[in-house]
């Protein structure tokens, strides 16, 4: 449009200074004809009408020196032209006529002026100017297609910039590519630089974390876990079986362990508690698929202990592990060694007190021979609904199949009071009876059930979201079994697209273990869940929070933090400046700290001091009856 008025207004003043210029030429060309004619009025008359009726003028006019007209023509018409009013009235060409004197011999016979008409000149700037019109326009569009896709190839890198600050709003400090762009690459290069600057600092807190936690919580000779982190995890094992039971604890001694020090030398004596400890821990590595999780201490000079969950067999592990031992003492035949054990299995209403002086009992009764022999308690749970895995699997499956389902809720507030959300849990129909998640868990996941679960789970979030007010904010903890199975999860993430609201007020919590074993997979997750606006989180953390790698590149909104560190958490200043450190460096990347299983009033005020947010409090519904401890 510039260039279009910038020409027309030339193109204007060009028109104007030639036609002007015609209008003198051809009225000194006239005069100088005139002045050689006879000054009879008729021939002055028929050479002006000759002139007008074969030029185009506008006026021609003979005055006399007096100023008074002798011959006059002037176009009085309308002029049949394509411009515009509105062009003629911004464009209207007003050019000064020409003027010239008639002479008579030596003295002067009148001034003649000549007018050009302005109309056709106008007319060809009308249609000058619509060829420019459509010319530049042409030109636009051509120079708009062109620039769009050169503009959208230069500006491609911006995509990245934008995705980077999107995660750098979501609390996820990832790096981009650096772009050729300078601009760009100057705005690219400093967000990097603070996310690298964030991942450095996390990883030197993450490595003196993990130090003072290896230190305070492992004995120094084996490497394993020492008595106040034994009994800590105990504690939070009885708190879990108070649904229903499933883990057994071993206590191991070793007969005459200083017999060593003094025969052989020190040394020996710790080579011996080194090999000990292997021997343990290939058993539990040779024997992992009979049970779930394992946790192994060594809670005095000679004493050892290892916790399950989820186990069945008690017998077959200890005869297994009897066998192990008696082919380690068969290399100390000069020394009058034993390593005597007791098991038993957790019952629901057992105490750390009650548990520990059982398989006490059952380890004095055992050593007592001080040879390596072994003593189990016959007190396996006698109350399962049903005798094998098939009843098992039939029942859940159909109580998924006839939506017999509800959940529990588990308030997590702040410490301020403010609710953060609901963390559920499913309960299934099974023969008539309402059963907490705890109850048929073990038995679920035996039989890989967890997908289905879930997944169920979600389909009856989808179905009462919109009647209960109470699941407004909802966290739902997803299982190994549906991260790994690729159709399970895709048809998790289909709901949260299909149903934005579900997705906008849920949050994915996380076990921390799974998260550090499958960390790519884990990481894939958190990326495709935050693009959808639903939230992750990791819960039962602690000692492998430390090796969770970039974890400023998670996006998670919390952790949840394991019963085992805050429990207790007033007379254990280790755990205390362990989990000070947790907090602030989750709080630096924008992380809210939440803690599990903990109802002391001191521990809670200890926590809120140490920096975390908030505490998962205990069900909403706790309807148990004394008939049935299990039924909600």
């Amino acid at each position: 449009m510039s260039s279009l008025l910038i020409s027309t207004y030339s193109a204007k003043s060009y028109f104007s200074s030639q036609l002007y210029l015609k209008n003198v030429d051809n009225a000194n060309s006239l005069a100088l004809m005139m002045s050689q004619l006879d000054k009879d009025l008729v021939s002055l008359e028929l050479l002006i009408s000759a002139t007008f009726d074969t030029g185009h003028y506008q006026r021609i006019e003979l005055q006399n020196p007096a100023g008074e007209v002798i011959v006059k023509r002037e176009f009085t018409g309308d002029f049949d032209t394509a411009t515009p009013d509105w062009f003629h009235h911004i464009y209207h060409l007003n050019v000064a006529p020409g003027v010239s004197q008639v002479n008579d011999g030596w003295s002067q016979f009148g001034t003649l002026f000549l007018e050009s008409h302005s109309q056709y000149t106008e007319q060809a700037l009308w249609q000058s100017a619509v060829r420019l019109f459509f010319s530049f326009l042409v030109v636009a569009i051509v120079a708009c297609i062109a620039s769009t896709y050169f503009l959208a190839k230069i500006l491609r890198p911006l995509d990245d910039v934008v995705h980077q600050a999107s995660a750098l709003g979501n609390k996820r400090f990832i790096k981009s590519k650096v772009p050729n762009t300078y601009e760009f690459a100057r705005l690219v290069s400093s967000m990097n630089k603070l996310s690298t600057r964030f991942s450095r600092i996390i990883k030197e807190d993450n490595m003196r974390l993990e130090e003072f936690r290896f230190k305070s919580q492992h004995d120094e000779l084996t490497g394993l876990a020492n008595r106040e982190y034994f009994l800590a995890t105990l504690e939070a094992q009885l708190k879990q079986s108070e649904d229903h039971a499933h883990g057994a604890l071993f206590l191991f001694t070793v007969v005459n362990l200083d017999q060593i020090s003094e025969r052989l030398g020190r040394v020996e004596m710790v080579n011996f508690l080194r090999e000990f400890t292997k021997t343990l821990i290939l058993f539990l590595e040779e024997n992992e698929d009979r049970f779930s999780e394992n946790h192994i201490a060594r809670i005095s000079h000679t004493d050892f202990t290892v916790l399950f969950t989820d186990i069945d067999d008690l017998q077959f592990l200890s005869e297994r592990i009897l066998q192990q031992h008696k082919e380690l003492l068969a290399g100390y035949s000069n020394v009058d060694l034993a390593i005597p054990h007791s098991c038993t299995y957790i019952e629901s209403a057992d105490t750390r007190f009650s548990l520990l002086k059982r398989v006490d009992n059952l380890l004095q009764v055992a050593a007592s021979e001080q040879s390596t022999q072994a003593k189990c308690a016959n007190n396996r749970n006698k109350n399962e609904l049903f005798d094998n895995a098939d009843s098992w699997h039939e029942a859940i499956v159909k109580a998924l199949d006839d939506n017999d389902l509800d959940v529990m809720l588990y308030p997590v507030y702040s410490f301020n009071g403010k609710l953060l959300h609901n963390q559920l849990t499913l309960s299934l129909l099974l023969n008539g009876e309402l059963y907490r998640w705890g109850y048929y868990h073990h038995w679920a996941k035996r039989l890989k059930l967890l997908a289905r679960l879930d997944w169920g789970l979600i389909k009856y979030l989808v179905q009462v979201i919109d009647e209960r007010e109470d699941l407004k904010l909802i966290s739902v903890e997803l299982s190994e079994q549906t991260l790994l199975d690729d159709s399970a999860l895709a048809a998790i993430l289909t709901y949260l697209l299909a149903f934005p609201d579900l997705a906008k007020h849920i949050c994915f919590d996380i076990k921390e273990s799974i998260a550090v074993a499958e960390l790519a997979v884990f990481r894939d997750f958190c990326g495709q869940v935050n693009s959808m606006g639903a939230k992750v989180a990791l819960k039962r953390v602690g000692p492998a929070f430390t090796k969770l790698e970039n974890l400023q590149e998670l996006g998670l909104e919390m952790i949840k933090v394991d019963s085992i560190y805050g429990h207790n958490i007033c007379c254990s200043q280790d755990n205390q400046t362990f989990l000070r450190g947790v907090c602030a460096m989750a709080h630096s990347i924008g992380i809210k700290v939440i803690a599990e299983g903990v109802n002391n009033p001191d521990d809670l005020v200890k926590l809120q001091t140490l920096g975390f947010d908030g505490v998962v409090s205990q069900p909403l519904d706790e309807g148990m009856t004394e008939k049935n401890e299990y039924k909600l």
